[in-house]
């Protein structure tokens, strides 16, 4: 059997394509042909995931100390340097740095600490520790600062060789601390290598291995939950003290912007869509001890198709005793996930339990979501799926994304109300809380984003210029789309345009604020802020 290990190795990192399930009963040889049937999953979320694999290798191959090259030793430095080496990993620096630095003044930032109703949130997001998931990092915790997220936001960091650990913690001292007091880094050990049942290495890397044990491991480290290990193994009781046990945890993928903050309250019929059907079998609109909530997607009970016997250890799962109907309608969960802390820790025992297992009968990139889905059902935790906590795929229908928000912006305003948020205090239009920027997005010939084309390496550096940015009409001024590297012409629908133009004006501004926040802390007058960056230049090679 192929299990994960704990190490500090560097596996070849290799990109899967996803293939469609099989049904039933299948032979051992069966169990490793992948198990989705619908193409438009496939495509959706191997776009989200898979080219991850290619853009860091080919960050790594540009240099052998590419996050040198990224600034972290060659831009000029706040002085803040810090007395954070000295404290837990996650800890961030003084509230006296934040009055000329954030956006947030100490006492507004003291204020978020926790929401209106006293609840406390911890907003994780998991990465790997390369150039391409650490541009995306800073605008996670840039866009926390301006929507004014409450609680606490930490990265969790797996698998850093020592150079990048120092490299990574000296960048979040210098350019993340002084946006918060309540954010933090939380350095893991590497978790994706895969082995197999004799401990040796296979030479795969599954780097989404990351998600369900950092998940585990931050949990089980952050000072502010304050887990107790020995209380957890030698009684029943939580390993949580009862005032941290109900806090909320929030998991988002580092590649999600937050629009507005995400709380456990979807009460607003205004700013939330829940699907037909699922509007008649309601867990909760607002989440709490045994009511986790979490974005739906669309691969409907799939994961149900595997060997769960094999999985869970037992035939008596619920997860394979349950209605099929109960499958479709509370488990087809993926990220954002909000549950407990008590809850979380439930799904994440699970989760990191079933993974490797999952992974063995199916090693494709959907392996982690699926098994997050058959942990949550494993413990009987149906989540409240929600349709608008994100917008990514502009193709989706409107129950399983929050089109619908988008879609009743008028054409001629939806480029200038996606800028609009990226302010504070934002416009009032509704819009899902997080943008997930996990597609190709583009209109016309000259307007085009795909994070994985982004040069991690230099997009914060001082002297380079910003990204132009889509003219407000953008969505009405073309009716076609010209996206490299191919450039083939296609049409491009009315509303196919609108959400395209939504999608490029708000990740733009986004991208753009968040380096002239950069900039504005630390580059003085040789701050470049000249929008005239141009994606498309850039892969062809123009700039």
């Amino acid at each position: 059997m192929m299990r994960r290990r704990v190490d500090h190795e560097n596996g070849d990192k290799r990109s899967r394509r996803k293939r469609p399930l099989h049904k039933t009963k299948r032979s051992n040889q069966d169990r490793h042909q992948p198990i989705l049937s619908t193409p438009a999953v496939v495509s959706i979320v191997s776009l989200c995931l898979g080219a991850g694999f290619v853009q860091h290798h080919y960050q790594a191959s540009r240099s052998k100390h590419a996050l040198q090259q990224m600034g972290y030793e060659s831009m000029p430095k706040p002085n803040i340097r810090s007395k954070l080496q000295q404290q837990p990993p996650s800890s961030s620096s003084s509230s006296s740095l934040l009055s000329d630095a954030s956006l947030l003044t100490p006492q507004e930032d003291a204020t978020l600490e926790r929401d209106s109703d006293g609840i406390r949130y911890h907003l994780i997001f998991s990465t790997d520790c390369s150039p391409y998931q650490h541009w995306q990092s800073y605008l996670v915790y840039y866009s926390a600062m301006l929507v004014r997220q409450p609680g606490h936001v930490t990265r969790i960091a797996s698998g850093c060789q020592d150079e990048e650990a120092k490299a990574i913690q000296d960048w979040f001292q210098q350019h993340i601390a002084i946006m918060s007091t309540r954010f933090h880094l939380q350095l893991t050990p590497h978790f994706s290598s895969v082995t197999n049942d004799g401990g040796k290495a296979t030479g795969q890397d599954y780097k989404f291995f990351n998600k369900p044990f950092g998940l585990k491991y931050w949990m089980e480290h952050a000072p502010q939950l304050q887990y107790h290990q020995q209380q957890h193994q030698s009684t029943t009781a939580s390993p949580f003290p009862s005032q941290v046990q109900d806090d909320i945890v929030i998991l988002i993928d580092p590649d999600m912007g937050l629009m507005r903050p995400i709380t456990r309250d979807f009460t607003h019929d205004e700013q939330t869509i829940i699907g037909k059907k699922r509007q008649q079998h309601l867990v909760t609109r607002i989440v709490g001890p045994g009511k986790p909530l979490a974005q739906a997607y669309g691969f409907g009970a799939q994961w149900a198709r595997l060997n769960l016997t094999e999985i869970t250890s037992t035939p008596d799962s619920p997860a394979m005793t349950m209605p099929q109907e109960d499958r479709f309608l509370y488990y087809p969960i993926g990220p954002p996930y909000l549950a407990t802390v008590a809850d979380m820790y439930r799904i994440a025992q699970h989760w990191t339990k079933f993974v490797p297992k999952v992974y063995e009968q199916y090693p494709h990139l959907l392996a982690e979501m699926f098994a997050a889905c058959i942990a949550a059902a494993h413990v009987e935790l149906p989540h409240q799926l929600i349709s608008s906590l994100m917008v990514s795929d502009t193709t989706a229908g409107v129950e399983l994304e929050g089109w619908s928000l988008i879609d009743s912006i008028p054409d001629d305003q939806v480029c200038s109300s996606a800028k609009s948020i990226v302010a504070y205090p934002p416009s009032t239009v509704n819009v899902p809380q997080v943008v997930h920027m996990c597609q190709r997005y583009g209109l016309g010939s000259d307007w085009f984003f795909t994070k994985h084309k982004i040069p991690a390496d230099n997009v914060y550096d001082c002297e380079q210029p910003l990204f132009a940015e889509p003219p407000d009409p953008v969505a009405t001024l073309f009716d076609f789309k010209q996206l490299p590297p191919a450039f083939e012409r296609k049409p491009v629908d009315p509303k196919a345009a609108k959400r395209m133009a939504f999608m490029l004006c708000y990740i733009y501004r986004l991208l753009n604020e968040a380096a002239t926040f950069y900039k504005k802390s630390s580059c003085g007058s040789a701050a470049n802020y000249a929008k005239t960056r141009s994606l498309v230049g850039i892969m062809a090679g123009k700039e």
